[in-house]
């Protein structure tokens, strides 16, 4: 198996930025900026060592242009090697995006369900929902309104959990239900 190149984020960048053509470090720079659209602001002592370690490892090359009564220009040029680096990290980060997605996804999804509730809410909640268990079926909207109509028929047997934690000075108290689906038709397994 090949020896995969490990990249740091900022190298990553700018061979990003030479796959579009040959570039100087102080447009790099402003090409980054663009991108990043004031989430990073590039300086000079981080892309210059990042440019010159990129060089020393074959994935860019550098032609001086010499210019008169004006500083000396350092272009850059991605190489074919620096090419399959950069595919390469594009496909492993890609995999890396797609995990991080996932997991925002779940956890926007249990953000949407918070709310300020006070004591008795919370205690209507907890009997609708229980009754709900108790029939075998319930939709989430009917105990929560402000939800999308989801249809829950929990199958037995139903594994129940409950966290509690103290966090900044506050009690942190999660119920969690979990069951499978009969349309999987799938058994527990004991952990």
């Amino acid at each position: 198996m090949p020896r995969r190149h490990k990249i740091s984020p900022v190298q990553f960048w700018i061979l990003l930025v030479l796959s579009e053509g040959p570039n100087y470090g102080y447009r790099i720079m402003q090409r980054l900026k663009d991108m990043f659209k004031g989430y990073w602001q590039p300086k000079a002592g981080t892309i210059y060592p990042a440019l010159e370690k990129l060089s020393k490892e074959s994935l860019i090359t550098c032609k001086v242009e010499h210019r008169e009564g004006a500083p000396d220009r350092h272009y850059y040029t991605i190489t074919k090697k620096g090419e399959e680096v950069l595919k390469e990290t594009v496909i492993r980060w890609s995999k890396v995006m797609e995990h991080i997605e996932a997991y925002g996804e779940a956890h926007r999804a249990i953000q949407r369900f918070k709310g300020d509730l006070n004591r008795e809410e919370v205690g209507n909640l907890l009997i609708k929902m229980g009754e709900g268990v108790k029939k075998g079926a319930f939709d989430l909207s009917e105990i929560i309104p402000s939800l999308e109509s989801v249809v829950v028929e929990p199958t037995e047997p139903l594994r129940f959990k409950l966290l509690y934690a103290w966090e900044n000075g506050k009690l942190e108290i999660e119920l969690e239900f979990e069951w499978v689906s009969t349309e999987r038709g799938e058994e527990i397994q004991d952990e």
